[in-house]
């Protein structure tokens, strides 16, 4: 039932104000982004070709050039097959001495007969200079060298390679046949280089002998030098 006098009317109902969507801001992770298009490259006129190099290995390049090969920490595969390229690349090129640089480096048995054999095949004189210390079967490369100096803090490390493993038991037997195969190569290769007897050599390898560098010339590892004068003598 109606009231009398009636009231007056409702006002009238509105819609509510819009609300603009608020804008994410960029990078909120799982909130998807305005994707922004990649530049097109550069057109290319027909008959053109795109090459892209590095800039030039100056060290390498000016090493090359004196006639300079540098060896430095554990030498894997990649490394000694570098340098081998290297010392064939200056034999092809000239006959004047290549100087060999060992910077405190070591290498497996195979890496460093690989070495050896390279320096072995050499048609000019190579003059290797130790610094720092020179471990393991890394020893016979400056062993082998025509020229063979060392840094007054140099020190050879006569130490076997450890011997193979991780491999199946039906293959260590043939990696342990090859490995002793190869320590007794080097071996030979060091004694004959010092005037040793190898079984010598072997004892000194076992007992992981250490020499520094006036220990390592009266090994005949090193050749003989006059002692530096006194800078205190007059």
């Amino acid at each position: 039932m109606s009231s009398w006098p009636p009231g007056p009317p409702p006002p009238p109902v509105r819609p509510p104000f819009p609300i603009p969507p608020f804008p994410h801001p960029p990078g909120i992770p799982g909130r998807p982004q305005p994707s922004v298009p990649a530049p097109a490259p550069p057109a290319v006129p027909p008959g053109w070709s795109v090459r892209i190099e590095s800039g030039p290995d100056w060290l390498s390049e000016r090493m090359a050039a004196q006639r300079l090969v540098m060896l430095s920490g554990e030498l894997d595969r990649e490394s000694a097959n570098r340098a081998v390229a290297t010392l064939a690349l200056c034999d092809a090129t000239g006959d004047e001495p290549v100087l060999l640089r060992l910077s405190g480096v070591s290498a497996g048995l195979d890496t460093a007969l690989m070495l050896v054999d390279a320096l072995d095949l050499m048609g000019t004189p190579v003059h290797a200079t130790t610094l720092g210390m020179l471990d393991g079967a890394a020893v016979a490369i400056v062993a082998v060298a025509d020229q063979r100096t060392a840094g007054s803090h140099a020190n050879l490390r006569l130490r076997e390679p450890p011997p193979p493993h991780g491999f199946a038991a039906r293959e260590l037997q043939t990696h342990a046949a090859h490995h002793q195969r190869q320590l007794r190569r080097l071996q030979e290769r060091i004694a004959a280089a010092c005037a040793h007897p190898v079984d010598e050599v072997a004892a000194d390898m076992r007992a992981d002998r250490l020499l520094d560098a006036e220990q390592a010339r009266q090994y005949g590892l090193l050749d003989p030098t006059t002692p530096a004068p006194d800078p205190g003598a007059r």
